[in-house]
């Protein structure tokens, strides 16, 4: 038996849930991932709260001490950025070859398909060709049986007429 769903509009705490139940980072997930946990609920409304519970993630939370924070170390910071954008670099490229890597076998599978449509197109025309002559070869037969069908009819008329005349020249006894 399957669980039972609860009814009514989603709430945010719904939502809150379903994401915990995801990994608890709201901005990991989508609403589809969490309908599907959910059972239930629009996109408009379920992506409604996941903006809400990103805008509070997104929120820092105000610590007690110092007004400013000192300043970082100068040397560091270059470091960190070096490193970041060196990490960024990285995945970008990975991401570009990736996507080069797929437009190629799209490439290639549009090119055996071409080819197999062409192939279909030949097949259709041989096809159709044969169509055609098998058409005229049945009209032709047509107008055959046609022309067997009356001479037929002309020859039974004239046997018919022939019978007839030798029953005029029969004496009458002999016909019974």
């Amino acid at each position: 038996m399957e669980p039972e769903v609860p009814l009514g509009r989603v709430t945010l705490e719904d939502v809150r849930a379903a994401v915990e139940q995801l990994g608890g980072d709201p901005s990991r997930t989508n609403a589809a991932k969490v309908r599907e946990v959910l059972g239930r609920g629009g996109y408009t409304t379920i992506q409604k709260h996941l903006q809400a519970l990103r805008a509070e993630q997104a929120e820092p939370e105000a610590e007690e001490g110092p007004e400013t924070a000192p300043e970082a170390p100068r040397e560091l910071v270059q470091r960190i950025w070096a490193a970041a954008w060196a990490e960024a670099a990285r995945r970008h490229g990975k991401s570009l070859n990736d996507a080069l890597q797929k437009v190629s076998d799209l490439e290639d599978r549009l090119g055996v398909a071409l080819d197999d449509l062409e192939g279909l197109a030949k097949d259709l025309d041989q096809l159709e060709g044969e169509r055609d002559a098998a058409v005229v070869r049945a009209e032709a037969a047509e107008k055959a049986l046609e022309e067997e069908r009356q001479a037929m009819v002309g020859e039974r008329a004239a046997l018919t007429a022939m019978v007839e005349q030798l029953r005029t020249l029969l004496p009458p006894t002999a016909l019974g």
